[in-house]
C-alpha cells in the first residue's frame, strides 16, 4: 500500500513538471485534482450505501409491486385494502388537468425538467418554507417520493435519503415522466386507508378521481405530504386551509390564474362524513408485508395477484387499544417526556388480535410495535429464570440477594435494600437485580441469549454483564412473541396477522393452521409448570400488581 502511494505521488510530480506549472497555476491544478479525487471516492461511497436498495429492482419489480389485497377481520368483515393493480386504475389522461397541476405545483414544479433530483427545486423549497414559517413546498422530487413508496421504508435516516436519490435516478432511466407520475398518483398513501388518488377520491368524496372538481382536487393534492394531519375526515378546517395553500401554489407556479381558482376558494370541498370510522393502518401494514412474503412462497401455479385475506384482527380490541394508547399519552406523556407508544395483543399461538404502532399513522407510518428497538428492562428477567429452571433449579431453591460487583460494575436493587437468603420465586416476585445477575454468571449469558432467540427475539443480543437486567434492545412484537411461548406450553410461536388467503374466485391458497411451520418444544413442559406460576405470582403479589386484571 505504501509503495503504491509513493508511485502515485511520483506520477503527480512528473505531471506537474511535464507542464512546467508553477505558482497559482500549480496550486489550481492541485486543488482540482484533489477535488476530483475526493468527489470520485465520495460518489463511490454513496453508491455503496445505495446498492442494497437495488435488490428490489429485479426485472419483474413492477409486477411484484402490483398486488391488491382486501383484508377481513376475524369475523369476516372488510377492514381495509392495500396495494393496487395497474390494469384497475384510472388512466392518466382521465385525470382532470387541474388535479395533475395541483399535485405538481405543490410537490414538484420542475418535474418535467429535472432528471429525478431537483436541486434547484430543493433550494427553492428551503427558501419558500423559511419565508412561510412552515412547510409550503416539498423538497424531494416526485421520483424520489415514488422510490421511497415503492422500495424503501419510512425511516428518517441519511442512508435512506441516499438510497432514495439513486433509486430516483434509476426510475428516470426505466420509466417515462408520465409513467412515474401515474405510479406516484396510484401508490401514495392519502389517509383513511386509501392508497392512490382514485381510492382517496372515492373515500373522501364518493366519486372517481376523474369526477372531482377543482376544490376537491386541491384538497386531495394537499394530502400527499401529511395525509393524517390534513385528512378532511379528521380535521376539516386544516384540510380546507391546506387546500387553499394548494390553490396559492397553482397561481404562484403559473399553472392557473387567480380568477380560475376563485370559485374553489369561495366554495371549498365538503367530504363525506367519516369521523366515526377508524382504519387499523399499522395492523394492515404488518399484514400486507406478511402477505407479500407468503405470495412469494406460493407455488408458481398461483399467478393471481388479487387476494382476500382473513386476519386475526378483533376490531373491538383494536378500538380499545388505540383509545388506551391515546389516553395514556395524554395523561402521562408530558411527565415521562414521551409522545409515542405501541401496543401488541397476541394469542398464545401468535395470532395478532390488535396492533397499534403509534399515536397517529398519518403523521408517522413508522411502526413502533415492529421496528422500534427499546430496552426491555426487568421484563427480560424471565429468560434468566427460565434458564435457571432448565438447569436444575426449582422455585423453592434458595438464592442470595446481596451486593455483587463484576469488575467496576456493581448493580443494585430498586430501593438499594437486600433480602438475604430467599427462594427463587421470591426473587422473581420482587424483581431483584442482584439475583438475576448471579444467575446469569452461574449459568452463562450465552445460554440466556440462545433461549431468548429461540423464543422469538430477533435482534442482536450482546453478552455483557447487564444483559440479565434487560440492557439490550428488542422490539415489542418480539417480546410479545417470546412471552407467548410461556402461554403456549413452551412451544415456539410465529407472530402472524394472516389466518387465511383466498384468491378472487374464493379458492383458499394458504391457511395458517395447515401451511404454517409446526411449533417446536423450546421449553420442557416440566419447566413451564414451574415458571408460569412464578410469573403469575409476580402479577398477583409482586412488582407487576398494577397490571393485574
Amino acid at each position: 500500500m505504501g509503495s503504491a502511494l509513493v508511485r502515485v505521488g511520483a506520477g503527480y510530480s512528473a505531471f506537474m513538471e511535464r507542464f512546467s506549472l508553477s505558482g497559482w497555476r500549480r496550486w489550481l491544478v492541485g486543488l482540482t485534482s484533489e477535488g476530483f479525487t475526493i468527489g470520485t471516492f465520495g460518489f463511490i461511497a454513496l453508491l455503496a450505501l445505495a446498492l442494497p436498495a437495488f435488490r428490489e429492482t429485479s426485472d419483474d419489480w413492477l409486477k411484484r409491486t402490483e398486488l391488491a389485497v382486501t383484508f377481513l377481520d376475524r369475523y369476516g368483515n372488510v377492514v381495509g385494502e392495500r396495494g393496487v393493480r395497474q390494469n384497475d386504475t384510472v388512466p392518466l389522461e382521465d385525470f382532470p388537468d387541474y388535479m395533475l397541476k395541483a399535485v405538481l405545483a405543490t410537490e414538484d414544479r420542475r418535474f418535467y425538467e429535472h432528471f429525478g433530483i431537483d436541486v434547484a427545486g430543493t433550494l427553492r423549497a428551503v427558501v419558500t418554507n423559511a419565508r412561510a414559517g412552515g412547510v409550503r413546498q416539498g423538497g424531494s422530487s416526485l421520483s424520489q417520493q415514488l422510490a421511497k413508496n415503492l422500495f424503501l421504508t419510512n425511516e428518517r435516516t441519511i442512508e435512506r435519503k441516499i438510497k432514495e436519490a439513486f433509486l430516483a435516478l434509476w426510475l428516470e432511466t426505466r420509466l417515462s415522466k408520465s409513467q412515474i407520475l401515474k405510479l406516484y398518483l396510484d401508490r401514495a398513501y392519502l389517509g383513511g386507508g386509501a392508497y392512490g388518488a382514485d381510492a382517496a377520491a372515492k373515500y373522501y368524496f364518493g366519486k372517481s378521481i376523474s369526477e372531482v372538481n377543482l376544490a376537491e382536487a386541491a384538497m386531495l393534492a394537499g394530502l400527499f405530504k401529511a395525509p393524517s394531519k390534513y385528512a378532511p375526515h379528521v380535521n376539516l378546517p386544516a384540510a380546507r386551509a391546506r387546500a387553499s395553500t394548494v390553490l396559492d401554489n397553482l397561481v404562484e407556479a403559473g399553472f392557473m390564474t387567480e380568477g380560475q381558482v376563485f370559485g374553489a376558494r369561495r366554495n371549498p370541498a365538503t367530504p363525506i362524513d367519516r369521523s366515526d370510522m377508524a382504519v387499523p393502518d399499522y395492523y394492515l401494514d404488518y399484514a400486507f408485508s406478511e402477505v407479500r412474503r407468503l405470495v412469494d412462497s406460493l407455488p408458481k401455479s398461483v399467478t393471481e395477484r388479487i387476494f382476500i385475506v382473513r386476519t386475526g384482527l378483533d376490531p373491538n380490541i383494536q378500538k380499545v387499544a388505540e383509545a388506551s394508547l391515546d389516553q395514556s399519552l395524554r395523561q402521562f406523556g408530558k411527565d415521562y417526556k414521551v409522545s409515542q407508544g405501541a401496543i401488541v395483543i397476541m394469542e398464545p399461538n401468535g395470532t395478532l388480535r390488535s396492533m397499534v404502532g403509534g399515536r397517529d399513522y398519518g403523521e408517522s407510518q413508522f411502526n413502533r410495535a415492529t421496528d422500534a428497538l427499546r430496552q426491555p428492562g426487568s421484563s427480560f428477567k424471565p429468560f434468566v429464570y427460565t434458564v435457571a429452571l432448565m438447569n436444575g433449579m426449582k422455585p423453592n431453591t434458595m438464592v442470595q440477594d446481596a451486593p455483587i460487583c463484576l469488575g467496576n460494575w456493581c448493580p443494585q436493587n430498586y430501593g438499594r435494600s437486600y433480602m438475604g437468603s430467599i427462594t427463587l420465586q421470591t426473587a422473581l416476585q420482587h424483581s431483584l437485580n442482584t439475583v438475576a445477575v448471579r444467575l446469569s454468571e452461574r449459568f452463562g449469558r450465552q445460554k440466556i441469549i440462545d433461549l431468548a432467540h429461540q423464543m422469538g427475539i430477533t435482534s442482536t443480543l450482546t453478552p455483557t454483564a447487564p444483559l440479565p437486567l434487560g440492557a439490550v434492545e428488542v422490539t415489542l412484537v418480539d417480546m410479545s412473541t417470546a412471552y407467548a411461548v410461556f402461554a403456549n406450553g413452551g412451544k415456539s410461536v410465529y407472530p402472524h396477522a394472516v389466518v387465511e388467503v383466498r384468491v378472487a374466485n374464493g379458492g383458499v391458497v394458504w391457511r395458517y393452521d395447515r401451511d404454517a411451520p409446526q411449533p417446536m418444544q423450546i421449553i420442557p413442559p416440566s419447566v413451564i409448570d414451574m415458571i408460569n406460576p412464578m410469573l403469575n405470582n409476580v402479577i398477583e403479589n409482586g412488582t407487576g400488581r398494577r397490571s393485574r386484571l
